[in-house]
């Protein structure tokens, strides 16, 4: 079934885009460097074929939305499919076969054979860590650095992986001087993921008749999606709450940076579930009764307390914190769980809702916003 004629497309997401800009309209942000080079492969290989399959894949669903890469007006495609459980777990890929032959049959059912993709990689499999590097290094050095490093002085929960390096521009790198003698870092931000987990999706993706092309961090796409939508204060802390189905997800942006991620599942068991079609949404089945669900959501008021504490009095000591939160999610109970957020912060909080156009007069599914923000990536900023 998976050949090996694929085995290097892991190595070419690196080098084209596992990690881009959070917002990504074509201009520089502070804080964030994109790569000429990769932009330009990315650009050349997207001229070829205007339509653009964005995959958002969870253990229990996948999710689609395809445009033409000039933005959220141009969607053409919105759907989602149930995954039959036990196929994935965690994020990781167990039942190879079972999967591969669902996502041949999705590629038939919705129409995209030989679509270009691109994919969010999995929340559980993202590693995020804060990084120092030499400030003397090339762009083109800055990688061949990181890979020396990771194993040495960097130290991953896997053997080998797929990475890449967000940085600061060099004047804002921190610089100090000792006997006369001048020494300069720089700051970045480590994105890795397992090497051998990507390759099993590049692999069934490419046998299903598709053609991945780049590879992305979700919280990004997300945080792409909301400046895509609303006016935002750069100067301000945003912290978004995705309470998804079985986990939940958690990242902290200022000044359109990544400086918190984290993914926790939610120890739930899922049983199954229905298509309500008087509303044609789809319904989960736990295990767990309502009391125990709620009861899950209720542990989560709290460690989003600490979470808040965390950022402001261990990262930023207490100079910054929280001003803004925004919800999201596909949990059936994600309504309550904001509610319950509003009751206990004291900061502004605001329920996602999907919309294609800044007018906010096309509305779609709120499950699809990370999708959306997938299609947004690369894309110019929609002028409607």
């Amino acid at each position: 079934m998976i050949n090996n004629k694929i085995i290097l497309l892991s190595i070419k997401l690196r080098r084209m885009s596992f990690y881009d800009s959070a917002i990504n309209h074509g201009e520089m942000v502070k804080g964030i460097t994109t790569n000429p080079i990769k932009n330009r492969l990315v650009k050349t290989m997207l001229r070829k074929s205007k339509k653009i399959i964005n995959i958002v894949i969870e253990d229990y669903i996948i999710r689609i939305t395809e445009n033409t890469g000039k933005g959220l007006t141009s969607l053409r495609l919105l759907r989602e499919k149930p995954l039959p459980l036990g196929f994935l777990e965690n994020g990781k890929i167990i039942d190879e076969i079972g999967f591969f032959d669902f996502m041949k049959e999705l590629v038939k059912e919705f129409g995209i054979k030989n679509r270009q993709v691109r994919f969010y990689v999995p929340n559980s499999l993202v590693i995020m860590r804060e990084v120092d590097f030499p400030a003397g290094l090339k762009e083109k050095e800055i990688t061949e650095y990181f890979r020396d490093e990771i194993g040495k002085s960097i130290h991953l929960p896997f053997k080998d992986s797929v990475f890449d390096i967000s940085y600061l521009p060099a004047e804002n790198s921190n610089s100090s001087e000792e006997f006369g003698i001048q020494s300069e870092i720089r700051k970045g931000t480590l994105f890795a993921a397992p090497e051998d987990e990507m390759k099993k999706y590049t692999e069934i993706l490419a046998d299903v008749s598709l053609k991945p092309v780049a590879a992305d961090v979700e919280a990004l796409g997300v945080y792409r999606y909301y400046h895509h939508i609303y006016k935002m204060n750069k100067e301000h802390v945003y912290l978004f709450v995705q309470l998804n189905v079985t986990s939940i997800n958690i990242s902290i942006f200022h000044n359109h940076n990544l400086e918190f991620l984290r993914y926790q599942n939610l120890d739930v068991q899922l049983k199954g579930w229905h298509i309500d079609n008087e509303i044609n949404e789809i319904n989960w089945e736990y295990v767990e009764d309502e009391n125990q669900l709620l009861g899950i959501v209720e542990d989560q008021l709290i460690e989003l307390e600490r979470i808040m504490n965390f950022y402001r009095f261990s990262l930023k000591k207490g100079e910054s914190m929280v001003n803004e939160m925004v919800i999201l999610g596909d949990h059936p109970l994600v309504n309550i769980f904001n509610q319950k957020v509003k009751n206990q912060v004291e900061i502004p909080v605001n329920y996602l809702k999907g919309y294609v156009t800044k007018h906010m007069d096309r509305e779609v599914g709120s499950q699809f916003i990370p999708a959306l923000g997938l299609a947004l990536k690369g894309g110019a900023k929609d002028a409607s």
